[in-house]
């Protein structure tokens, strides 16, 4: 089977092999399917804690929960999720939404700390836009959501070719909650991104949005190969 083979049936839904082969590869990446080895990675990841405390995934740590996170993700219609390794490490994850209406939507891009500055995150992206765009040049335009505070997140986005296509307050769950007990010290860079509105803190949020086939910035001479399985 070829590689877009491989990343067809994937987000066909068909179940992964045993071998958990990669899907795509390239950019010194791979893009794997969660499985339990992946899985006890992810839980001894570096944690980034408020405001960021939705990408920790230390609660991965306890079995019980590892097990129903691993068969909520095997088990999506919708969303299909990756784990980028390099050297057979985990490095970074990121999800997709197939049917959101405003396009491929690409979300929980998540690179710890301990693997920061080695471009991960460009890279990941960049593979799993190209492997798609492998399967259709002319396919729906590529989105994702990121809060105006994640400055180097949007240095990424920029970067792979994302344009802001709008800006608009947004309710989050996490950051709401934790923005009832933090402190000032907590509170106050996000000054200017967080607002109090009709009872409930809202959280300024970029909407971003990538046409296929818009030029991007990477690394030179490192075209992704799609894998075989």
């Amino acid at each position: 089977m070829t590689g877009t083979r491989a990343i067809t049936r994937l987000l066909r839904g068909v179940p992964a092999s045993s071998e958990q082969s990669p899907v795509a590869s390239g950019f010194g990446l791979e893009l794997r399917q969660w499985d339990e080895s992946l899985v006890r990675q992810m839980a001894d990841w570096g944690v980034r804690g408020f405001p960021y405390q939705a990408f920790d995934l230390n609660h991965l740590r306890d079995r019980k929960r590892a097990s129903v996170a691993l068969a909520g993700v095997r088990n999506n219609t919708q969303h299909r999720h990756f784990v980028a390794c390099e050297g057979g490490v985990a490095v970074g994850r990121v999800s997709l939404n197939l049917k959101d209406p405003a396009g491929l939507y690409i979300w929980s891009v998540h690179v710890p700390p301990e693997h920061e500055g080695r471009g991960v995150a460009r890279r990941m992206v960049a593979l799993l836009m190209e492997s798609l765009e492998s399967l259709d040049p002319a396919g729906p335009d590529f989105v994702l959501a990121t809060h105006t505070f994640a400055v180097r997140a949007h240095r990424t986005y920029f970067a792979l070719g994302f344009s802001i296509a709008e800006t608009k307050w947004t309710f989050d769950s996490e950051i709401a909650r934790d923005l009832w007990t933090a402190d000032h010290d907590l509170r106050e860079p996000l000054t200017d991104h967080v607002r109090f509105r009709n009872g409930r803190w809202e959280v300024h949020t970029h909407i971003m949005r990538r046409a296929h086939g818009t030029p991007f910035s990477l690394l030179p001479n490192a075209k992704p190969v799609l894998s075989e399985v």
